[in-house]
């Protein structure tokens, strides 16, 4: 059918860079597959046809915006992912939040004996 996906794609919600040629903007990886991404950003839309390059841990893929709207957008690849690294940060993404979350108890423990000045 077209328009259909034809790669399984994997749920991350993981904080990533979407580098355009207008500028960077921070975004966050919704579903990444080998072939494509869906991003959520807090800034203005790209335009779809606009190239993009996706940052995200371990990963850059060069590719197209394919569409835009609500606040999301979808990126196609140029090359496909190899899906070692798709399925890597899926361990990445599954154990992010406990490990974010820890990081910063340590941060806020540091500045409250004042060991840190910053937080």
């Amino acid at each position: 059918m077209p328009g259909r996906r034809a790669d399984a794609r994997v749920r991350l919600h993981l904080p990533a860079r979407l580098v355009l040629l207008t500028g960077t903007m921070a975004c966050i990886l919704e579903d990444l597959s080998v072939t494509g991404a869906a991003v959520i950003v807090q800034d203005a839309l790209p335009a779809p046809g606009a190239s993009a390059i996706l940052q995200c841990q371990h990963i850059e893929a060069f590719g197209q915006v394919r569409w835009a709207r609500h606040g999301r957008c979808g990126l196609m690849f140029d090359d496909k992912l190899p899906l070692a690294k798709v399925v890597a940060l899926r361990h990445v993404a599954d154990t992010f939040e406990v490990s974010e979350r820890q990081r910063n108890l340590e941060r806020a423990r540091a500045w409250v004996q004042g060991h840190s000045r910053v937080l």
